[in-house]
Parts: C-alpha cells; sequence; structure tokens
C-alpha cells in the first residue's frame, strides 16, 4: 500500500508533486485499473496524487473539427455524449463496452491508456481516429504525441514518471467517413476483450 494520499486542487499542484516523487508517485483518477494493480503489485506507489477533485478536468470539447477530452471524461460520459456518438462513433461505442455501468461511472478514458493493457476497449478506436495525448511535466512542460507514439508495449507508454496526461484530442468523423468498434470476450456482458478492433473508412 501507498505511504502517502494527496489532492491536489490544481495541475500544477499535480505536476509539482510529480516532480518530487518521480517513480514514486502515481496519478490516480477512477482509480479502476490502478487499484488492482496496486493491489496485486504491479504497482507499489509511494505517493498517490488524486486529481479527481480538480475542476475542469472532465470537458469534452469539439474546437474546429477535432475533439479534446479531459483526463477526467468517464466512460459514460463519453457513451453518453451526443457529438461523440455523431462524430466520433468508435469512440462512444467502445466506452459502451466497458465493464459495469459502476465501473464506466468511475473509470476514465485516461486511465485505460497510461495503464495500456491490451484489453482496454478505448486504445484500439483512438488509434484508429488518429487520437493524440498531450503529456505536461513541471521540469519540461507540454508535449502533444501521436497515441500510436505513446503506446510502447503491454502496459508500457512513452509517459515519464514526471509527466502527467493533460488532453487527449482527435479529428471529428467527416461527412464521408464512418467507423465502429466491436470485442470479443467470453461472455456476453462485462467481458474483458480478448480481441477488440476498431475501423473508420472514407
Amino acid at each position: 500500500m501507498w505511504e502517502t494520499y494527496f489532492q491536489p486542487a490544481s495541475v500544477e499542484q499535480a505536476l509539482d508533486l510529480l516532480a518530487r516523487y518521480g517513480e514514486a508517485g502515481r496519478v490516480i483518477n477512477g482509480g479502476t485499473d490502478l487499484l488492482v494493480e496496486i493491489e496485486r503489485k504491479v504497482r507499489t506507489p509511494a505517493a498517490i496524487i488524486d486529481v479527481s477533485r480538480i475542476r475542469g478536468l472532465d470537458a469534452i470539447r469539439l474546437e474546429g473539427g477535432t475533439f479534446h477530452l479531459g483526463p477526467s471524461v468517464t466512460h459514460n460520459q463519453a457513451a453518453g455524449s451526443r457529438e461523440l456518438i455523431e462524430r466520433a462513433y468508435p469512440l462512444a461505442r467502445a466506452c459502451w463496452e466497458v465493464g459495469a455501468p459502476q465501473i464506466r461511472n468511475r473509470g476514465t478514458i485516461a486511465g485505460n491508456l497510461v495503464t495500456a493493457s491490451p484489453a482496454n476497449d478505448t486504445i484500439s478506436p483512438l488509434w484508429a481516429m488518429k487520437g493524440k495525448v498531450t503529456l505536461k511535466s513541471a521540469a519540461r512542460g507540454e508535449r502533444t504525441i501521436l497515441l500510436s507514439d505513446f503506446m510502447r508495449g503491454v502496459r508500457k507508454t512513452a509517459l515519464a514518471s514526471d509527466e502527467m496526461l493533460t488532453d487527449i484530442s482527435f479529428p471529428a468523423l467527416q461527412e464521408n467517413e464512418r467507423g465502429t468498434f466491436i470485442k470479443l470476450g467470453l461472455r456476453q456482458a462485462q467481458a474483458i476483450s480478448v480481441v477488440n478492433v476498431a475501423a473508420v473508412l472514407s
């Protein structure tokens, strides 16, 4: 278990804590992945930095044809967003397929990406829609990279120990584009993906 729990009031405070603790610190938001990892001793952080109370991180915005999702956007928020259903259907459908309602209410899309499990449903639709992530550090500032560069393998990402994922962005589907998401699990509902696929066609 962790030794210290922090609840910063701003992204800047969270970044300062990450800079102080480095590998020993871990950001938590929904906690649906991280708490399981801690229980299984996959991760053993000394400090937990809870960003779930920072205002404004749960926004879904469409600006100039590009969607921006804050790091606190939950799966249910995305699944219930009319704009995402109409112009980012693969992601909305993937979010609807995640676990039970309780998990969808707590779990965040950003957490799904940072955990980088092959079974996580939101990775493939965001990859298919040319998604990008913005990473922020107190020492080095901000950088935005393609999701395909962010993912480095099973449970491996390009996120540095002092960085926080602050934005997920991707272009809205155009009038001539259609996309979807399909998963195969071991049962009909509340199943972890054995295989999932997302496609966008023009």
